[in-house]
């Protein structure tokens, strides 16, 4: 294959908990590679460990970052980039494009 196409109708919903959405666009079974979806939020909260090399890219809204006492605000148009294996708290309100690599899967 050498393009794809996914309409916004095609995207897989999840809800991950009920204040934190993704809509998965591009996932392994696209690409092994990476993956690309649009996650929102509202007042949410939470403490990740990554298992991909990710980025954040918010569209809406500000996602506040914690990164061992290392606060990050990460307001509209900016992009914050994770290396596999972190662990950050993260929350807020807002719209994000998240890209993973390797793929997530869904």
């Amino acid at each position: 294959m050498s393009y794809k196409v996914v309409r916004s109708e095609e995207a897989v919903a999840r809800e991950i908990v009920p204040t934190y959405h993704a809509h998965n666009f591009i996932t392994k079974e696209i690409s092994p590679n990476f993956s690309l979806a649009v996650n929102e939020a509202k007042d949410h909260q939470e403490t990740e460990t990554t298992e991909y090399d990710r980025i954040y890219y918010v569209i809406e809204g500000i996602i506040v970052f914690d990164f061992d006492g290392d606060h990050a605000e990460v307001k509209a148009g900016d992009s914050c980039f994770i290396s596999k294996g972190t662990t950050y708290d993260f929350g807020g309100t807002f719209k994000a494009v998240v890209v993973n690599q390797p793929a997530f899967g869904v």
